[in-house]
């Protein structure tokens, strides 16, 4: 799962999208009440039904296919099913391909690959808008998103830089994106400092608005102000309450504080994401914790058979809550090859020092001088393995 103020920038709710499973290779989950698919959520309501006559009446034709794929991208995130991202980039695939395909098409193709955590591919066809259309706002916000994801911070400072003289909404956007290049990239004081002076209107209940308080709370969070971290966090969770990342990140810097069973209720929701499952059970106890770990495991194991992409920042953490070192580490650096966010760079500190991998540690140790990523407490983890 992407973290909190990259995916709210991109408004992405899944990791991955759903892939059909050879028979061969079917997956039986060991608990009779594991949901492998919710029937009830993807079948069509009204609306869907009128998109998919038009698009079925004119399948090579662009503007119905794109009508459908931001129908079905906006229902995977409100409902939490991430079959609807399958079926989007079913739709979308033969659209893409032919030569000429408009910028709209493209843009929510790359946020299909975003999903399945195919950052490069979706870079790539990022960047081939912008070149064409430089002054594409959603495009940039959109690769900005990708390159923050990916630990490229200078790229995604330039992306930032001009959506701050856009204007409106994108400007308020531009400039929390700034503020979060800044800090992975050596200048975190600059960071908080522009989120501190930028005016925004309190009353403003914008996705813009909320992007920036979630980025405001990383920093505090970053800087160890749990307090500061929870007043944001819980100010962008009411902006946007389905979004998942930033009810993770409340989660964790709820815990963090000492607060496990205030975390554990926000965590307790319907159809919770795998990011939430693993969250809740690993603050919960007895019976529950045991048929939590169950499903997330369950969850996981559904991913490899189907061949989705895995989600290696989750299967981490369950690792560790289970101390299994080896394999927690193992996880946490392949999901770090693909994404560098706070949670990611949190995860391998404490996989490598659990699993005592000197060599795990010193990487990260290299990565963190050379970009300059702030972190109060993953630098506590690896100094005090260091002192170990």
């Amino acid at each position: 799962m992407i973290g909190a103020p990259a995916r709210l920038l991109a408004m992405l709710a899944f990791a991955a999208a759903t892939q059909v499973a050879a028979a061969g290779d079917r997956f039986v989950p060991d608990d009779p009440f594991f949901v492998v698919a919710n029937i009830r959520q993807v079948m069509p309501d009204e609306s869907l039904r009128a998109r998919l006559s038009n698009w079925r009446a004119e399948p090579a034709a662009e503007a119905p296919a794109v009508a459908l794929v931001d129908a079905l991208l906006e229902r995977a995130r409100t409902l939490r099913e991430p079959s609807y991202v399958g079926r989007a980039e079913a739709v979308l695939a033969p659209v893409v391909s032919r030569a000429g395909a408009g910028a709209a098409a493209r843009r929510l193709y790359a946020e299909t690959l975003q999903y399945r955590h195919d950052f490069g591919a979706a870079e790539a066809l990022l960047d081939q808008i912008l070149q064409a259309t430089p002054r594409d706002a959603a495009a940039r916000t959109q690769r900005a998103s990708v390159r923050l994801v990916r630990g490229d911070f200078a790229g995604a400072r330039g992306d930032c830089a001009q959506l701050v003289t856009v204007g409106g909404g994108d400007s308020v956007v531009g400039m929390a994106c700034l503020a979060e290049a800044y800090a992975g990239s050596g200048q975190f004081e600059q960071a908080q400092t522009l989120l501190q002076t930028f005016p925004v209107n309190p009353a403003s209940q914008t996705a813009a608005h909320a992007y920036l308080l979630t980025v405001r709370a990383e920093l505090h969070e970053r800087a160890h102000d749990l307090n500061g971290a929870i007043a944001d966090y819980g100010a962008a969770l009411r902006l946007a309450p389905r979004d998942d990342s930033i009810r993770a990140a409340l989660a964790d810097a709820l815990a963090a504080r000492g607060n496990a069973h205030d975390a554990g209720a926000l965590l307790d929701v319907e159809r919770p994401s795998l990011a939430l499952l693993v969250r809740h059970a690993l603050l919960a106890e007895g019976a529950q914790r045991t048929a939590l770990r169950q499903r997330a495991a369950a969850w996981l194991a559904l991913e490899a058979a189907r061949g989705d992409a895995v989600h290696n920042r989750e299967a981490a953490m369950l690792a560790l809550g289970a101390g299994d070192a080896r394999v927690a580490l193992a996880a946490a650096q392949a999901n770090f090859a693909v994404q560098k966010e706070l949670p990611d760079v949190r995860v391998l500190a404490r996989a490598a020092v659990a699993a005592q991998d000197v060599a795990a540690q010193e990487s990260l140790r290299a990565w963190l001088r050379s970009t300059g990523f702030t972190d109060a407490v993953a630098e506590s983890i690896l100094s005090g393995a260091s002192r170990g």
